[in-house]
């Protein structure tokens, strides 16, 4: 199966001839092709009930704009209903200031402890890498002390104190988006 997706992807000209000689095919979209399945039906977009929008001021006068949505989904279902109904994705995070803006609207606005964010965990060649699914640089962090690092996880934002755990994609919580 796999093979008949790469073949389809370099008829496409989503992978380089390049990347297929060297064998450097990513493996991004595994735990969202493992969990997000073909002809399974999408869930509504989240109704005005179910989120919060809210802006943050942030450096040299730029507006961030987020939603908060309370409806539980697992870490790949959230970003596609991001992308899907916000034309966004899972926020990255990076300053504190906005970690805290976006803490207290996630304790005031969801029922749960955790929200997902945009960082996932993945292991290479023993070496832990953190990143965010929009690419953006990995320059802040706020890792709650204790945090098991595990293989491919996701970051969710923890309401209570605003540190960052990694937790099984699967998992479903209430999420924020940036858009």
């Amino acid at each position: 199966m796999k093979l008949y997706l790469v073949l389809a992807l370099a008829l496409l000209g989503a992978v380089s001839a390049r990347q297929l000689h060297e064998g450097h095919l990513k493996q991004e979209g595994t735990a969202e092709q493992d969990e997000v399945k073909p002809g399974e039906p999408e869930p509504p977009c989240p109704t005005e009930s179910e989120s919060f929008r809210m802006t943050v001021p942030g450096e040299e006068g730029r507006t961030y704009r987020y939603v908060a949505v309370n409806n539980c989904q697992s870490f790949w279902r959230a970003q596609c209903l991001c992308a899907r109904c916000y034309r966004g994705r899972l926020a990255s995070v990076h300053s504190h200031w906005v970690n805290e803006h976006l803490r207290k609207v996630a304790r005031c606005r969801t029922n749960r402890g955790q929200v997902w964010i945009g960082g996932i965990t993945t292991r290479r060649n023993r070496c832990w890498r953190s990143r965010w699914i929009d690419r953006s640089p990995w320059n802040y962090a706020y890792w709650a002390s204790g945090n098991v690092q595990r293989f491919r996880s996701c970051v969710a934002l923890c309401t209570a104190g605003g540190h960052w755990r990694n937790v099984h994609c699967r998992t479903r919580l209430p999420f924020i988006c940036e858009y």
